[in-house]
């Protein structure tokens, strides 16, 4: 490593370095690898004051902290006096605004309202100018490119509504995959999303199976550019091979209303695994929940381990997976995945919120150990585009940070950090969803 002596030319070179590494990184557009955006009518709705902003992720840190589940809740009731509400809410604000989510609320409120961030003296004024922007049809405009400069977001709404300038969609087929009785099987493969009263379930476990074709070739003609699986919520990642004749009993007996649990899960095992199948046969990835679960008294983290997901990996060689989270807390485990298996991709959508240090660190472990091609370094996950805008500064503070530490280590070169920057903030994620460059361009372009 090189000499940094205090006050010496090679440290004030070295800075130099860092800060001009950071600051042209700070200005990359990037790829947004995951959302779940509200479109502008529901903004609209809901931006009313300061606790639009607070009304997502933080949430879980404010009942960590202590406060109780409807108290919180109680924060976007605007039939409650703000000041009543703030009065609850400024003693776990306090000690929650140093959490990556605390630090992306305070981020955004600094870039896009002009205030020194959320406190007694600034939240009636940031009210104001937060309800002064719904129903202002630039204001997504200003947020995702002029301030935020994100190409495009990949969104996970269950719809393919909204303007592609911004959005591209991502569809899940879950409900699919856990449908267990005769209801919801004729939900699943429904031509509209919720099927008619008194519809019929497919009869048989291949008429099922071209239902779910149809379901996909109408996301797929609607504009979605891959799949989704967020099942990691509801059950263990780990999917067994089960036999199509084994599947096709099981699927009788819960068309019968006489499944039980264990076999519903091999049931949704076989489905998976058909998912995966036609995601590979489509040539779209196939995201999917590692690590983490948002909210409070969740499910266990270890059903979500990405290691659960070797056998996945090898069944379908030919299925590109798009691995959520950074795996986190299992950021070993995910690298270990992409390392080993050309068809896993490291996504760490939502890391730089759940903590800027773990992404910092994650970074440098995948660089040493996964081509960088195959790491997407920003995804908002985020309900609002101003926290997503947020979150988007943070991933590029992190990767223009560690890529400095890198050429100082001399593992990188100086004139390489901002191509390898560029691929893991924008170019990768569109590599791997092959979104054309005509549709980059459009959705970069300056609005006239």
């Amino acid at each position: 490593m090189a000499s940094r002596t205090v006050g010496g030319k090679e440290a004030k070179s070295t800075s130099r370095m860092r800060r001009d590494l950071r600051d042209r990184v700070s200005r990359m557009w990037a790829f947004d690898g995951h959302e779940h955006l509200i479109l502008p009518e529901e903004h609209e709705r809901r931006a009313s004051d300061c606790f639009y902003l607070t009304n997502h992720y933080l949430n879980m840190d404010l009942v960590a902290a202590g406060m109780p589940e409807a108290a919180m809740r109680a924060l976007v009731d605007t039939t409650i006096p703000l000041d009543a509400r703030w009065a609850s809410f400024a003693p776990f604000w306090e000690v929650c605004r140093t959490t990556g989510y605390g630090i992306a609320v305070e981020r955004a409120i600094k870039l896009l309202y002009d205030l020194p961030g959320l406190s007694t003296t600034t939240y009636r004024e940031l009210s104001e100018r937060v309800a002064q922007t719904a129903g202002r049809p630039e204001w997504y405009e200003h947020v995702l490119k002029e301030e935020g400069r994100i190409v495009g977001s990949l969104m996970d709404v269950g719809s393919t509504k909204g303007n592609r300038r911004y959005f591209l969609p991502v569809m899940r087929l879950d409900a699919f995959i856990m449908a267990r009785d005769a209801t919801s099987f004729a939900r699943a493969v429904a031509p509209v999303k919720a099927a008619p009263t008194g519809a019929d379930a497919p009869a048989t476990l291949g008429a099922y199976l071209q239902g779910l074709d149809r379901v996909i070739d109408r996301h797929i003609a609607d504009g979605a550019v891959g799949f989704k699986c967020g099942l990691a919520y509801r059950r263990s990642i780990r999917f067994e091979a089960v036999d199509r004749v084994t599947a096709s009993r099981l699927y009788e007996h819960a068309l019968a209303g006489s499944i039980t649990d264990p076999a519903a899960e091999s049931l949704q095992d076989f489905l998976f695994h058909e998912v995966c199948d036609r995601a590979g046969a489509m040539g779209v990835p196939y995201q999917i929940h590692t690590g983490l679960q948002n909210g409070n008294w969740g499910a266990d983290i270890v059903l979500t381990n990405p290691v659960h997901l070797t056998n996945t990996l090898k069944a379908h060689p030919t299925t590109r997976f798009d691995l959520f989270h950074g795996g986190y807390p299992y950021v070993g485990e995910l690298a270990t995945l992409a390392k080993n298996f050309p068809n896993a991709y490291i996504n760490a959508c939502w890391l730089a919120i759940i903590s800027p240090t773990v992404l910092g660190r994650a970074l440098h472990e995948w660089l040493d150990t996964v081509p960088h091609s195959k790491i997407q370094a920003f995804g908002g996950d985020y309900h609002m585009p101003e926290l997503a805008c947020a979150h988007g500064h943070m991933a590029r503070e992190v990767v223009g940070s560690v890529l400095a530490d890198r050429v100082e280590m001399r593992l990188l070169e100086e004139s390489d950090a901002l191509t390898i920057a560029d691929r893991l903030l924008r170019t990768n994620g569109i590599s791997l969803f092959k979104i054309p460059a005509p549709t980059i361009a459009k959705m970069t372009a300056p609005l006239t």
